[in-house]
């Protein structure tokens, strides 16, 4: 460290005071405390305060330029930060008290003065400078975090906007897509209807299938659809659970009967493994139908053709059921998973949109995995995802035994459990 370091780590003191004998005792005396400088007129004491770092100012009332408080008066208000001390004698204490009540003057003390009573005095003053100072950087501080605070809640308040205004966007959007949905689908059952009233038994046995399926998937597509739009309204978002016992084999063989052509387009088998304990589960079917149907969905379009999918049903224990459906295709980018089950997320891939059913790789308007998360946590379960882009995706939703809802239909007799390749 070097004598200017060395100086400015003291503390620097100015003594001002018209005999030089009283300025060399002074600086005598705190030699070794502090970085000491002394002048005899304010002309020199200002040339010093501008060429130093100076943080105690101790000077005499009786001046031959200006007494010692017009001189400290004038220190406040250039140099506001530097503690100013006077010294001097009980003929003139008046002034010196209305000085210190005014705030040009930090503190006084009385000739003739002790040795010991003036290095307190002293150490008091440059105390109350470190004090100042460390209180005007926590001000700083303080002031810089209100700002930062203040600069947060505008882009909250900005982004508070946006929400209400991307809220207003939704439901315009929802209503259109609702009329959109809806009138094809009213279009197909008018269809069917008139088909079967103008051929009657003339229509083949496949195409009577065919009719069939249309109608009960037409039907089926609206309850669905209105589901979905009520869920996504606010308002709609607490729907009450109609809760019965679901036989779980043929809860399986309803969901085959819609996804085995799409199966069987891509050369896909389903592997279906139903386990102890897990052959009732307590849910609504409607909505637990719509969850797995999204994942089983989901699963065909994201593997390869020729591939195998899992469907597993197992009781964890006694408190949760899992319903795992794995597949081996493409998995999901690192980027997304993150944010597969928010509402309207389909992909950062917009090339691979589309609203088919079984197309590789091809995504929708990003409802199904939405739709799946809020029916599981309105069981009072959840849904999670582990997945590996190139390797596939494991989705596994955990439904509690026995959801918090009244009035449920009793338990059916069991029957064995399954083990089917489908």
């Amino acid at each position: 460290m070097n004598e200017t370091q060395a100086k400015s780590r003291r503390g620097t003191f100015l003594v001002v005071d018209d005999e030089p004998d009283i300025l060399d005792a002074i600086a005598r005396l705190f030699r070794r405390d502090y970085h000491v400088l002394t002048a005899q007129s304010v002309k020199q004491a200002r040339k010093l305060i501008e060429e130093h770092d100076v943080e105690v100012v101790m000077t005499d009332q009786r001046m031959p330029e200006m007494t010692g408080i017009q001189f400290l008066s004038e220190l406040r208000r250039t140099h506001p930060h530097i503690v100013r001390v006077l010294f001097t004698g009980y003929s003139n204490i008046s002034d010196v008290i209305d000085a210190i009540n005014e705030g040009h003057v930090y503190r006084y003390i009385s000739k003739p003065w002790k040795p010991v009573e003036l290095r307190l005095f002293v150490a008091q003053a440059f105390e109350h400078f470190r004090t100042q100072r460390e209180r005007d950087r926590l001000l700083e501080q303080l002031q810089s975090a209100n700002e930062q605070l203040e600069h947060q809640n505008a882009l909250l308040s900005a982004a508070n906007e946006e929400l209400k205004i991307l809220d207003r966007v939704k439901s315009v959007f929802m209503e259109i897509v609702s009329h959109e949905l809806n009138t094809p689908i009213a279009i197909l059952v008018g269809y069917t209807y008139l088909l079967r009233k103008e051929l009657g038994d003339q229509l083949p046995s496949v195409a009577r299938k065919a009719l069939s399926g249309i109608d009960t998937s037409s039907v089926r597509l609206k309850n669905i659809s209105n589901r979905i739009f009520k869920m996504l309204d606010d308002d709609g978002a607490h729907t009450t659970l109609e809760l019965e016992w679901i036989d779980i084999a043929k809860f399986v063989d309803s969901l085959c009967e819609q996804i085995d052509p799409f199966l069987e387009e891509r050369g896909q088998s389903l592997d279906i493994d139903i386990g102890t304990g897990a052959e009732h589960i307590l849910a609504d079917e409607d909505k637990l139908h719509d969850l797995c149907l999204n994942l089983l969905m989901n699963a065909i379009k994201f593997s390869y053709d020729g591939q195998t999918i899992a469907l597993q049903i197992a009781k964890c224990n006694d408190e949760q059921v899992a319903i795992t459906v794995r597949d081996f295709g493409v998995g999901i980018p690192d980027e997304d998973v993150s944010q597969i089950f928010d509402v309207f997320f389909s992909t950062f891939n917009s090339g691979h949109h589309s609203s088919g059913q079984f197309e590789f790789q091809k995504r929708g308007i990003g409802l199904g995995l939405a739709v799946a998360k809020r029916f599981a946590e309105m069981h009072g379960g959840r849904i999670q995802v582990e997945s590996k882009e190139g390797k596939g995706s494991h989705f596994t939703v955990y439904l509690p035994t026995h959801p918090e809802q009244p009035e449920v239909s009793p338990l059916p007799q069991r029957v064995p459990s399954h083990h089917v390749p489908h």
